[in-house]
C-alpha cells in the first residue's frame, strides 16, 4: 500500500500550495533551529540540517505525490532522537500524524547503540507508510553519505558493515517506493565497489 497521498482539498490551487509551502517551511525553520549546533561526522562538518532537507527532497523527487505531512516529518525526523523535542511539542507545533511518524522512526538513546540498531530492523516491517518512506529516504540519504563524506574515523569495514545493516532495515519499507529502493541500490553498490576496492589495495 503507498503512503497516503496529499488531500483532495477544495479550493483555489494557489491556495492550497502556500499551505503546503507555510508548512514545509515552518518544518524546517523548527528542524533548523533544533539542529542548530550540530554537524554531519563528515570531515566537511557540513551543518546537521542538510541531511533532513536532503531526506525530504529524495521523497519528493521519488514520490512527488506525497502528503505534505509526511514530508514534514521527513524534515523534523531527528529532532526527537537528537534535539530532545517530545512528540507532544511536536503535536502541538504541527499535528498528530507528523508528529507520531517521527516518533516512530526516532531511535531510544537511552539504549546501547548495538541494541538500537538491532530495533531498527526489528520495528522496521511494523511501521506505517509514511514511516517507513521516511526511514527509506533517511537510509538512502546515509548510505550516499558514505561516498561523498564519510564519517571520520570509519574504516572500510565500518563502511561496508553500515551498508548490510541499512538494506536489512530497509528491505520491509521497499514495498512504499520503488524509486527510492532503486536508488538506494544503486547507491549502495558504488559504496560496496568503491570501498571493497579500498580494502584490496590496502591488503586487508
Amino acid at each position: 500500500m503507498k503512503p497516503r497521498k496529499s488531500r483532495g482539498t477544495l479550493g483555489n490551487p494557489f491556495t492550497i500550495i502556500s499551505r503546503l509551502m507555510q508548512l514545509l517551511l515552518k518544518s524546517v525553520d523548527f528542524a533548523a533551529r533544533a539542529h542548530r549546533d550540530q554537524r554531519r561526522k563528515g570531515a566537511a562538518q557540513e551543518p546537521y540540517i542538510n541531511h533532513p532537507i536532503e531526506v525530504s527532497r529524495l521523497i519528493v523527487e521519488c514520490e512527488p505525490g506525497t502528503d505534505e505531512d509526511i514530508l514534514c516529518a521527513a524534515v523534523l525526523h531527528d529532532v526527537i532522537e537528537d534535539c530532545g523535542a517530545t512528540r507532544d511539542e511536536i503535536a502541538a507545533c504541527f499535528n498528530d500524524i507528523i508528529a507520531d511518524i517521527v516518533l516512530e522512526v526516532s531511535d531510544d538513546k537511552a539504549l546501547p547503540r548495538d541494541e538500537r540498531k538491532a530495533k531498527q530492523i526489528e520495528t522496521a516491517p511494523s511501521l506505517t507508510n509514511g514511516a517507513k518512506l521516511v526511514r527509506l529516504a533517511d537510509k538512502v540519504a546515509n548510505v550516499g553519505a558514505m561516498l561523498t563524506d564519510t564519517p571520520v574515523g570509519w574504516d572500510e569495514r565500518q563502511i561496508l558493515a553500515y551498508v548490510d545493516w541499512a538494506e536489512a532495515v530497509i528491505a520491509p519499507c521497499r514495498e512504499v517506493s520503488e524509486g527510492l529502493s532503486e536508488r538506494f541500490d544503486a547507491i549502495a553498490r558504488d559504496v560496496r565497489i568503491f570501498h571493497q576496492s579500498e580494502l584490496k589495495e590496502a591488503g586487508k
